[in-house]
């Protein structure tokens, strides 16, 4: 009896529903289609996010420019850089080597709470001669997280090249946020060139008061994301990202990595792009942010009208712009 109900028990068992190995195989190319078919919505959503971020971020940044303001009665700005490469300024706005402060960065830093590594890293700026201590080494690598975009890169310290690794050591952080120089147009001789046609938020041997600030603060760039080459945003190399926070004044190279100017259309970040260091851009697919003389920060169009971007960047140039959001 009990080998015969074993037999019955076995026989049920057998019986039972199960799945081929195509049938598994088909379940399992469902999986793989559903999967891919969410991926790119959950990056839609993280870059969303992160694009988010970086408006926050460069908001305040905004803010500690308008609390310096506030306090100096003039804009963070120019500190005795001098000019940059590839630039032709106007024939009224040439350097004024006395001036110091360190750069807009380290001025604007001091209204971000980050007043104990703004000091020395102004000081740094304008000496002549630095010797990479150890010390010197730590000031130069401090992150300030909310001086980078998430979309490009965390906020560390990345590999130094001349004219800043003698002085500063083998590494230095970074910053994605640039001040707005002015609208320029290219030289016709050379299109690497760029002929820097009206004041912006940061003028070369000068800074700026808002109350000139006369095409309106809610019309005029402040400072926007930089453009970047995409395959250098580690490596320490890209001509518009060479030098670290504190910069170096005496370097024709050294604002190219926090100023930028309207001469060329914003763009998303490209690869083995060597004009990055003059244009606004990204790497948001959606546009790139920034942040108006008024404060208030604004997604805009990599496909936005050229005279409207150089109006934009423009202080005083008279310009009335339109634009879409």
């Amino acid at each position: 009896m009990a080998s015969r109900m074993a037999q019955n028990a076995t026989a049920r068992r057998s019986q039972r529903p199960a799945f081929t190995l195509v049938e598994l195989l088909v379940v399992m190319a469902i999986i793989g289609i559903l999967i891919g078919l969410l991926l790119p919505a959950v990056q839609n959503v993280r870059e969303a996010a992160r694009r988010t971020q970086c408006q926050n971020r460069i908001r305040q940044v905004a803010l500690a420019c308008h609390n310096y303001e506030s306090s100096f009665k003039e804009l963070p700005g120019y500190a005795g850089e001098r000019p940059a490469l590839l630039l032709t300024y106007r024939l009224d706005r040439g350097p004024d080597l006395s001036m110091g402060g360190g750069n807009w960065i380290t001025q604007a830093m001091f209204f971000m709470e980050q007043g104990h590594l703004a000091g020395p890293l102004a000081k740094l700026s304008e000496q002549t001669a630095v010797t990479p201590t150890p010390r010197v080494e730590e000031l130069v690598r401090a992150t300030v997280p909310t001086l980078n975009c998430p979309s490009r890169r965390d906020a560390k310290a990345y590999p130094l090249i001349e004219p800043f690794l003698s002085r500063y050591g083998t590494a230095g952080a970074r910053t994605d946020f640039a001040m707005n120089g002015g609208p320029g147009l290219l030289d016709e001789a050379d299109h690497r060139r760029v002929i820097n046609q009206h004041d912006g938020a940061w003028v070369m041997g000068q800074r700026v008061k808002l109350n000139r600030v006369f095409d309106g603060l809610s019309f005029t760039y402040l400072i926007g994301e930089k453009a970047m080459d995409s395959l250098r945003y580690t490596t320490g190399d890209c001509f518009g990202d060479r030098a670290p926070l504190a910069g170096f004044k005496d370097t024709g190279v050294s604002s190219h990595s926090y100023v930028r100017y309207a001469a060329r259309p914003p763009q998303l970040d490209s690869v083995n792009n060597c004009l990055v260091c003059h244009d606004f851009g990204s790497a948001h697919p959606a546009g790139w942010n920034a942040a108006m003389a008024d404060g208030s920060v604004r997604l805009m169009s990599f496909y936005q009208d050229m005279e409207v971007h150089r109006a934009n960047a423009s202080v005083d140039g008279r310009e009335i712009p339109t634009y879409d959001d």
